[in-house]
């Protein structure tokens, strides 16, 4: 957490400025209707687990 304290003053009654990161996007592409296996990877990975 970035904290900002303004010059000139002491630190038990300076201004505390408290940075808060921004929120990230909601509206990210997660899917473009293409498999990400086929089925001969699905098969792979049951034989390995």
């Amino acid at each position: 957490m970035l904290v900002e304290v303004a010059t000139g003053t002491s630190p038990q009654n300076a201004d505390v400025l408290v940075w808060e990161p921004p929120m990230p996007p909601t509206d990210l592409i997660f899917d473009d209707g293409e498999p990400l296996e086929s089925n001969r990877h699905r098969v792979a990975m049951n034989v390995l687990i």
